[in-house]
């Protein structure tokens, strides 16, 4: 590790604070870090930070004034995107507490569509292993993140966060499917809907004992034999550009399950209800988040 990125982890360090919820935190929630993904994502800025203050010759045990921050803001927005941008921003003001205007990102924002079609998926899956395959199927299937394919458990093996509303029209309009746990972004843990014909290849592949597994610089712990995780992104990445010549990327898989979902909620429930449960589905809560899937972003 270099010394940049070891001063950087220091820098982080102060603020991170895991395994403790909002409310043990109360007012110091809002400058704390408290997921491990987060931690990273904040020391991958800061270390850049710190690179720019090298190239400028500027010590680095320098005093952080606002104005330095900006002009660092300033340089990131000429070559990152706005969800960077701001990104970078947030980690900063925290890292140094201090408060930074918003930026606008000088890079243009491209909206394309992210959703594979069935047909683009059967031709990218013969190019990986079955176990990717499968874990491939559910992320289409169920709507799944890559690390979500590790967690996966039987309903009998746990049971979803209680500490949120959960509606009971979850999974209207679905037919022959069993119920299984995933832990997402924050360590939510939720019931997904997986097809007969995939639960059943699922059940094949069960193990004796779960066994960790280290993906992103966090633990889990893995029940079924499949692909999970940073390998399967790579894999399916891979996969798509020699079946396709492109990749939209595995999160692409959760544009396409969204897609398929709200035309079914839609037929059954209000817009506003319909938009509600498929951003449980997908594990977020945020109705105006699942509208990012749906519009391509």
């Amino acid at each position: 590790m270099t010394t940049l990125q070891s001063l950087a982890r220091e820098l982080v360090a102060d603020m991170t604070v895991h395994r403790r919820s909002k409310a043990d935190l109360d007012a110091l929630n809002a400058w704390a870090v408290r997921s491990i993904g987060t931690e990273r994502a904040y020391r991958q800025v800061v270390t850049a930070y710190l690179e720019w203050l090298r190239d400028q010759r500027i010590p680095l045990q320098t005093l952080h004034t606002r104005d330095m921050l900006m002009e660092f803001i300033d340089e990131y927005a000429e070559s990152h995107g706005q969800k960077s941008l701001d990104q970078a921003r947030q980690a900063l003001q925290k890292t140094f507490a201090v408060t930074l205007p918003t930026v606008e990102s000088l890079v243009a924002t491209v909206t394309r569509d992210r959703a594979y079609t069935f047909d683009e998926l059967s031709q990218v899956i013969k190019y990986q292993t079955r176990k990717n395959q499968l874990a491939t199927l559910l992320c289409f299937d169920a709507g799944l993140r890559a690390h979500e394919c590790i967690t996966l458990t039987r309903r009998c093996d746990g049971a979803p966060s209680t500490h949120r509303d959960w509606s009971p029209d979850r999974f209207a309009g679905l037919t022959d499917i069993v119920i299984y746990l995933v832990t997402g972004k924050g360590g939510l843990s939720r019931e997904v809907a997986v097809s007969i014909e995939l639960s059943d290849a699922l059940l094949k592949l069960l193990r004796p004992a779960p066994v960790a597994i280290r993906d992103r610089e966090v633990d889990y712990m893995s029940s079924f034999s499949i692909g999970g995780g940073q390998a399967l992104s790579s894999s399916f990445s891979r996969a798509s550009e020699l079946a396709l010549g492109w990749s939209r990327g595995l999160h692409g898989l959760r544009h396409s399950f969204a897609r398929r979902r709200l035309a079914t909620l839609c037929a059954l429930l209000p817009p506003r209800d319909a938009l509600l449960i498929l951003s449980q589905e997908l594990g977020h809560f945020r109705p105006a988040i699942t509208l990012s899937y749906l519009s391509g972003r």
